[in-house]
C-alpha cells in the first residue's frame, strides 16, 4: 500500500508561523495523533471537499484544515490550537477563530503508521559567534521553544524571501 503524502504551500506555512506559532512541518503530526477526529467542512464549496484534522501534539491539541486528493494531504493550513493545560507549551498562539458549520466523518485516511511526513531538514555544522547563540537561546527561553528551531526559521524565512526577491529581479524585462 503506498502511503498517503502531505504537500504544503511555503508562503502558507510562513504566515501560519507568524500567526500562530508552528510551522507545516510540526503540524503534520496532528495526523499521528491515533485519537485524532476528521470533520468535514459543511461550509466549504461544492467543488471540493475540504476537512479538519482534531489532533494532539505534544504542545496541545490543534486543529489542521486540508484536502485530501489522490493520497496526498493537501492545502494545510494551521486553524486553531487548543491549549490542554496551563502547564503545557506557550509555543502555539492559541486562538478562537469560528471554523463553521462541521461534521464529523470517518477517517478515511492512511493510518499514522501509513502516512509519509515531511521533513525537510539537513544537518549541517555550523560555528556562530556566542553572542548570537546566547541570544537566542535566551529569546528561545522566553518562548519555550528551542534555539536551534528559531535559527533554522530565521534563516528560512530569509531565504524564502530573497528567493522571491531574485525571482522578481531576474523575471524584469530588460
Amino acid at each position: 500500500m503506498s502511503k498517503g503524502s502531505f504537500e504544503r504551500d511555503d508562503a502558507k506555512d510562513l504566515a501560519n508561523q507568524a500567526k500562530h506559532g508552528l510551522s507545516f512541518s510540526e503540524a503534520q503530526f496532528a495526523f499521528a495523533d491515533p485519537d485524532r477526529v476528521i470533520a468535514r467542512d459543511l461550509g466549504h464549496s461544492d467543488e471540493e471537499d475540504r476537512f479538519y484534522c482534531f489532533g494532539r501534539l505534544s504542545e496541545g491539541i490543534v486543529t489542521v484544515r486540508f484536502t485530501y486528493r489522490d493520497e496526498v494531504i493537501q492545502n494545510l493550513e494551521l486553524v486553531i490550537g487548543v491549549k490542554v493545560s496551563e502547564f503545557m507549551s506557550a509555543k502555539i498562539k492559541y486562538t478562537d477563530e469560528p471554523i463553521g458549520k462541521v461534521e464529523v466523518v470517518a477517517d478515511m485516511l492512511p493510518s499514522p503508521e501509513e502516512l509519509a511526513f515531511k521533513e525537510d531538514t539537513v544537518k549541517v555544522t555550523i560555528s556562530l559567534s556566542k553572542s548570537s547563540v546566547d541570544f537566542f537561546k535566551q529569546e528561545a527561553k522566553k518562548h519555550d521553544t528551542k534555539y536551534q528551531q528559531m535559527i533554522r526559521r530565521l534563516l528560512d524565512a530569509y531565504t524564502h524571501a530573497q528567493s522571491r526577491h531574485i525571482t522578481n529581479h531576474s523575471t524584469r524585462t530588460r
